[in-house]
């Protein structure tokens, strides 16, 4: 079971937000921050926009793909940069992963599912938990029957869990463990829906109203504060205006955390840092585009949350690298994951990707692969080192009634991080 020893439970939320253009961060010229510059470049008359202006402006247009290269060398610097933890240090293993356990009909009929979600769920409990990660962040377990399989691997394993509330968790499908040993103190536990939603997919559609958990505590090992939050916004390139406002909303709840407190976010963003062009994939026979303006969640969700992309800290992000290396968009895309190129593109870069069987039995040449799934990290107190950080779970396994297929259709990304004891 959870704790029950809690400073406080939030039940599901709306209204919390501060509205757009009344935070002093939405005032933020994008030409003058080292985050958003390289959005500013990309625009054509970049003068007076305002990040505020990014979130939802649908007049703003790039003429060209906003490229994060400076930045993902910047931030890499940077933590390359810090001096070695002086004393006693704790090593943490965390994991961000989408498990795809999503089978949902729609109130006036159709279906949206990831392929074998029943036989995957009676594995990736124990697959996952017993893999030792102190602390997990999980998005798509929709099913309280779901939560409850992870609850009982986790509390047979040392772990404890927040899920929410049983009626709104199975509208953001959300799930925090953390190792028992590591939860000390006083606890927040906090389960927000986002103010903003695309309304369709709660009716006629698949029950689905997002938002973040958040879950607070005292680091027992070294007697610091962390505050955790797991969170999974609008999918859908076209849907960009609701995921920047989403991530606006938990950027700044992020934000809120005192100065001296350790902040790890993760989730499934639904989009990434940095797409080369504007058009790429079909659905019924239409061109899907937008894709220049859902590059806008990733350095805005750090602006709003005063967080840094943790992968990117451990060494250079490779997006740009990697997306470059994508072939141009054709119909072989229907027919051969990726058109073939999956042996030529960089490895442990795009954690949703058609090279996935399942993700491609769901969205074959209809989007761009992407780094989607993240770990950012905001350390008041400068006493976090990035040691390591990777994809994990890419390879298919063996899955009674489904054959060889990969655990999600997401891969997970996991960090290794150092934490200093007694600041």
């Amino acid at each position: 079971m959870t704790h029950l020893h809690l400073l406080f439970l939030a039940l599901p939320a709306c209204g919390l937000a501060v509205p757009l253009g009344d935070h002093p961060l939405d005032d933020q010229l994008v030409s003058e921050s080292a985050l958003l510059v390289h959005l500013a470049d990309a625009l054509p008359d970049a003068a007076g926009v305002t990040a505020g202006d990014l979130v939802d402006d649908k007049r703003l247009e790039f003429d060209q793909a906003p490229d994060p290269s400076a930045l993902f060398v910047a931030q890499a610097a940077e933590n390359a940069a810090l001096p070695d933890l002086v004393g006693d240090t704790l090593e943490l293993r965390v994991l961000t992963y989408n498990v795809g356990l999503l089978d949902r009909t729609y109130f006036a009929g159709g279906r949206v599912a990831v392929p074998h979600v029943a036989e995957r769920a009676q594995v990736l409990p124990e697959r996952v938990i017993t893999d030792d990660w102190d602390i997990l962040l999980l998005q798509e377990i929709w099913e309280w029957e779901h939560v409850l399989l992870f609850a009982q691997a986790a509390e047979q394993n040392g772990y404890l869990w927040y899920a929410g509330t049983e009626k709104a968790h199975v509208e953001h499908g959300l799930m925090i463990l953390v190792k028992e040993s590591l939860v000390g103190g006083e606890e927040l536990q906090v389960e927000v829906q986002f103010d903003d939603q695309r309304s369709i997919e709660h009716r006629p559609g698949p029950n689905i109203r997002r938002g973040y958990l958040e879950w607070g505590f005292t680091l027992e090992p070294t007697g610091e504060p962390i505050r955790l939050l797991n969170t999974h916004p609008q999918a859908f390139v076209d849907y960009w205006e609701v995921r920047n406002l989403q991530l606006r909303q938990v950027g700044l709840a992020a934000s809120e955390a005192p100065a001296d407190t350790l902040v790890l976010l993760g989730g499934d963003l639904n989009a990434g840092p940095y797409y080369p062009q504007d058009t790429f994939g079909q659905i019924d026979g239409d061109p899907v585009t937008g894709w220049w303006r859902n590059a806008t969640a990733w350095p805005l969700l750090q602006h709003y949350g005063g967080l840094r992309d943790l992968p990117g800290a451990f060494s250079e992000a490779q997006d740009v690298v990697a997306m470059d290396a994508v072939p141009a968009w054709s119909e072989a895309y229907f027919e051969t994951p990726l058109a073939g190129a999956c042996d030529e593109i960089p490895e442990n870069v795009f954690s949703a990707i058609d090279c996935n069987g399942l993700y491609f039995e769901n969205y074959a040449g209809q989007e761009y692969p992407a780094r989607l799934d993240f770990l950012m990290w905001r350390d008041g107190a400068a006493q976090l080192r990035v040691l390591e950080s990777q994809q994990e779970y890419m390879t298919p396994e063996a899955v009674d009634g489904a054959g060889t297929v990969e655990l999600s259709d997401h891969y997970g990304v996991s960090a290794r991080v150092q934490i200093g004891v007694g600041g």
